[in-house]
């Protein structure tokens, strides 16, 4: 196992799903064996995201132990392998213990990055303790920097100091500012995704924006913030604008 990095957020809607599909695609780019993993066991999303419908295994029965972990990863037609959770009701109130995801993980190669559920409930915290690393996404509005500064907070009561924090759907000036965020939470924030018109329309197509429009706003700043996260220079291409004009 290289890593798992847990993805986390203070409250629900700040785009952490989307976050984790694109940068895990993004990272697969820069040549990392990325797997991301749904632990939303109650309101799970990611797989729907991707357009996982239907699928006979998903986290939860791996976690019961009744089957390896191997057998429920997919691979999503962009090449991002997933362990989507089952939307199925039986498992709405079954919340494992953290040594027994910390320890599947384990068995697994390459680069791990959970989509955790937001907040502080039992399971956010199952993905705390299961992650080695954290990373907080929210938006640069003050109830959603409130919120996070309260995972931020539990985190580092685990002994667990978050790698960074990502402002995720910035859109204009009458809103808080990095340099304001970091003087909150006394976390560096590693990068801005901007607000962007073409995530509502790759959602709709299933498929990541770096895939869909790969030269979009968001497109270009998740892939800065992937190679930020695993320390290798990001060289931005040369005239996106014109790329984005001729359908990229």
């Amino acid at each position: 196992m290289e890593k798992t990095i847990g993805i986390v957020s203070g409250k629900g809607g700040v785009g952490k799903t989307t976050f984790v599909t694109n940068v895990g695609l993004s990272l697969i780019e820069f040549e990392k064996d990325v797997i991301v993993v749904d632990a939303d066991l109650s309101t799970s999303n990611l797989g729907l995201q991707l357009g996982f419908y239907q699928f006979p295994l998903g986290l939860q029965d791996v976690l019961e132990g009744n089957v390896p972990i191997t057998n429920a990863i997919y691979t999503h037609p962009s090449g991002l392998k997933v362990i989507p959770a089952s939307i199925s009701l039986n498992y709405l109130n079954k919340v494992p213990t953290p040594y027994r995801l910390k320890s599947l993980l384990n068995d697994l190669r390459g680069l791990i990055l959970i989509d955790s559920p937001p907040g502080l409930r039992d399971d956010g915290l199952l993905v705390l303790k299961a992650s080695d690393e954290i990373l907080v996404v929210t938006n640069p509005e003050i109830p959603a920097v409130t919120d996070a500064l309260k995972v931020i907070k539990v985190a580092r009561e685990m002994g667990k100091e978050p790698m960074g924090i990502v402002l995720n759907r910035v859109r204009d000036k009458y809103e808080l500012k990095p340099k304001e965020i970091e003087g909150m939470c006394d976390v560096p924030v590693i990068g801005t995704v901007p607000e962007d018109k073409n995530v509502k329309r790759s959602m709709f197509e299933k498929s990541p924006i770096v895939k869909h429009k790969p030269y979009s706003p968001a497109s270009l700043a998740f892939r800065k913030i992937a190679a930020n996260m695993i320390g290798q220079e990001h060289i931005p291409p040369r005239f996106p604008r014109l790329k984005r004009i001729f359908g990229g």
